[in-house]
């Protein structure tokens, strides 16, 4: 087990026990349908866990980072990265990604940290 695989551990360990459940939709393109000429939108879900943490007053900048952004701390075991436009669902509120950061040194994915900012 490399330092990457113990780093991911503790970070899916410690998401279990201090995080919640949240999910993350994305909308893909699906089949396309020669008989009516286009394709159907299909909505993936991915059941994950995480942490939501408000940014410091010091790093919004109305431009990168807006007043209330959020700071998305996602388990390493989410089988998708994700992508400006998905939406995570959490407490029963929608945020949009806005940016997504994986930090993972030599390919391993150790963390997903997402920068999310809410559905108006």
């Amino acid at each position: 087990m490399s330092i990457y695989d113990r780093a991911a551990a503790t970070a899916e360990r410690l998401l279990k026990r201090y995080g919640a459940p949240m999910v993350l939709k994305r909308t893909v393109e699906g089949d396309y349908d020669p008989s009516t000429g286009s394709s159907s939108n299909v909505t993936q879900e991915h059941v994950t866990t995480g942490v939501m943490l408000e940014y410091a007053q010091r790093d919004v900048d109305g431009t990168l980072i807006q007043h209330g952004d959020q700071r998305v701390y996602l388990s390493p075991d989410l089988v998708v990265t994700p992508v400006t436009g998905d939406t995570l669902r959490f407490n029963g509120s929608f945020f949009t990604v806005v940016v997504s950061r994986p930090l993972a040194p030599a390919g391993k994915t150790v963390l997903h940290d997402v920068q999310v900012r809410g559905v108006r």
